[in-house]
């Protein structure tokens, strides 16, 4: 019961610091509570000052109560915590967003679990039934889902952090909206691999050649991604 108080006593503190655009915020999109606490606890671990950092995690509908009471009980030192459920989002829809209403298509659901195929287990690592959730693509709308933010450091729950990641905010991304890692190791992580060049719109904006790149951590300027209308 005193947690519960607690947290209500605070609660209009925290709505402020979770849109103060002075803290170091994070994004953290999991239907996984445990790994999510793993994220977390190892960037607070190596911040230098931990009351600076916000983390706003979204889950689904199934995940939102235990990944919520998870973080009431066992909160993250001094930073800040949010816990949002994925159908907040109402303007999440397939009308809204191309991606949606592609998930939903029969042939892409066919692709993903239909292990008959000639080509199926040569194609593993991309025919991962994840890539049909929605939460893995919600990565797409950060301005949408974060409208009072002008940065935020996107970090995927299957990362551990070994270092203070404060100077991510200060770097100078010359007006791009993405800030990365390249992964130019191999042939497969240039874009001629993943697009289909094929699309005259495509060949017309896109080097076959360039690298992809890693999204396990990935520093976002929102407001260059509004100005630009980039999704």
């Amino acid at each position: 019961m005193h947690i519960i108080l607690n947290n209500r006593l605070h609660a209009k503190l925290r709505a402020f610091l979770l849109g103060d655009p002075l803290l170091y915020h994070y994004a953290i999109f999991s239907d996984n509570v445990l790994v999510a606490a793993v994220v977390i606890n190892s960037t607070i671990t190596y911040a230098k000052d931990p009351s600076k950092h916000a983390f706003h995690i979204v889950t689904d509908r199934l995940n939102y109560a235990t990944m919520r009471m998870w973080f009431l009980v066992n909160p993250p030192g001094k930073a800040s915590i949010q816990v949002r459920n994925i159908e907040e989002f109402t303007w999440l829809n397939a009308s809204y967003s191309p991606v949606l209403n592609q998930l939903g298509l029969h042939s892409m659901i066919d692709y993903y679990f239909k292990a008959h195929q000639a080509n199926f287990y040569s194609n593993l690592k991309y025919q991962n039934p994840k890539y049909l959730f929605v939460l893995n693509h919600l990565r797409f709308y950060l301005p949408e889902t974060f409208p009072k933010l002008n940065k935020v450091l996107f970090l995927d729950d299957d990362i551990v952090v070994k270092k203070d990641l404060t100077a991510l905010w200060s770097l100078d991304l010359s007006r791009n909206v993405n800030g990365a890692v390249e992964t130019c190791g191999e042939s497969f992580h240039c874009f001629d691999w993943y697009l289909n060049f094929s699309n005259p719109l495509i060949s017309k904006n896109f080097d076959p050649h360039a690298c992809g790149w890693a999204y396990g951590m990935n520093i976002f300027d929102l407001d260059q991604q509004k100005r630009q209308n980039i999704t």
